[in-house]
């Protein structure tokens, strides 16, 4: 079957989710460019992946426990992606320093935020939780409101940040 994409509804605004043949590869978040994002897929849902992310938008689940296709991501970014969704951390955050530490380059706090901003999967690789030094909220991803869906995805965790 080849790669296929949808629109979905979320609490955060209507996303764009893409498989493959492999599994969930890519989450377009609403002000992202799609056009290159959904390029080669067929339009049509499915529906065991959309029911776990609607369970999970719901507060049904605190894990997105669905199959990743991190295609051709390879070196620290696929560890420091890889570390982060083993990890979990439900209602807590990382610094980009721990989480470098935690994928084994303790200096590449640049790199992992590098990762971050490179994220396919956000809600499922949950660079949300990821922050800057001294507790600062840190950026994300998304466009003009990123910031602001950042402290809503935290704060649906119950981590606040001023």
């Amino acid at each position: 079957m080849a790669a296929r994409h949808w629109q979905q509804e979320t609490p955060y605004g209507s996303v764009v989710v893409v498989t493959s043949e492999c599994g969930l590869r890519a989450i377009g978040l609403p002000e992202d460019d799609l056009a290159e994002l959904v390029a080669g897929s067929e339009a049509e849902c499915d529906d065991e992946i959309a029911a776990r992310l609607d369970d999970w938008f719901a507060g049904r689940s605190d894990r997105l426990d669905v199959p990743l296709d991190l295609g051709d991501i390879d070196g620290f970014r696929r560890t420091v992606l890889e570390t982060l969704v083993r990890e979990g951390w439900w209602g807590e955050t990382v610094s980009y320093g721990e989480l470098a530490e935690m994928a084994g380059r303790p200096r590449a706090a640049r790199a992992v935020g590098t990762a971050m901003r490179s994220n396919p999967l956000p809600f499922v690789i949950p660079c949300h939780r990821v922050v800057a030094a001294g507790g600062r909220i840190g950026g994300y991803g998304g466009g003009r409101n990123a910031v602001e869906l950042k402290r809503a995805l935290l704060a649906r965790e119950g981590v606040t940040f001023p």
